[in-house]
């Protein structure tokens, strides 16, 4: 009577411990990747945000690393038409005087920070093709 009982808690306990799992699986949504560009050039670092074009749903969003981005685990980006706004940062090549708290003469790298204009995407369910995003500053 007692291994029964054991074994019924068990089972009710790997139930209610996949049903998430379950549930998720369900929601739809895309696995998203690509790169950014301004002027040629891949985007230092920066961040990209997908938001719902018609204000429904949650925005998802992530980090933009040598141009590149992937947005994968955690809540999948909603199918459909987005508006993405990218926030990116590119060295200049110079280098200038670090503020404080750094020591005194310090140099560090020249960076500006670029809010792009709005661009679109259409999301769709499960691996999407890369996209590609060409900012130009002049």
């Amino acid at each position: 009577m007692r291994v029964c009982v054991r074994a019924r808690l068990w089972q009710s306990c790997l139930i209610v411990a996949l049903l998430p799992v379950w549930i998720g699986c369900g929601k739809g949504g895309g696995i998203v990747s690509g790169e950014v560009t301004i002027d040629g050039k891949p985007v230092d670092s920066g961040s990209i945000v997908f938001i719902p074009e018609d204000g429904q749903g949650p925005s998802r969003g992530g980090k933009i690393a040598d141009g590149k981005f992937l947005l994968q685990g955690g809540e999948p980006i909603p199918p459909g038409k987005k508006t993405v706004k990218i926030t990116a940062s590119m060295k200049t090549g110079k280098q200038v005087e670090a503020s404080p708290p750094a020591p005194p003469g310090m140099m560090i790298d020249e960076a500006v920070l670029i809010n792009a204009p709005p661009q679109e995407a259409v999301i769709t369910d499960g691996q999407n093709e890369p996209l590609t995003f060409t900012i130009t500053t002049t």
